[in-house]
């Protein structure tokens, strides 16, 4: 009796995952509300969503495409998509 790969996977934690991109978009919100900001306040996009975008969101990416999140994970990121697809 042979197994599906899946099912022989261990499935990838992505929680510190979802807790950054979740506090950027916080973040992101938070500034977008702000009308005046101080001349020493500076969200630098480059660092932060560089950071975001390019390690954290391919991960998640990645161990999506392989089945590798668990079915909780898995729609955790999915809602995490729509939230970031919402604020372009």
């Amino acid at each position: 009796m042979s197994t599906s790969p899946e099912q022989n996977q261990e499935k990838i934690d992505i929680d510190d995952d979802i807790d950054l991109l979740t506090e950027q978009i916080a973040a992101l919100k938070e500034l977008a509300q702000q009308h005046d900001l101080p001349d020493d306040t500076i969200y630098d996009f480059s660092i932060r969503w560089g950071t975001a975008l390019a390690g954290r969101l391919r991960r998640m990416v990645h161990y999506s495409s392989l089945g590798m999140l668990s079915g909780p994970d898995e729609e955790r990121f999915q809602a995490l998509c729509e939230e970031l697809r919402s604020l372009s």
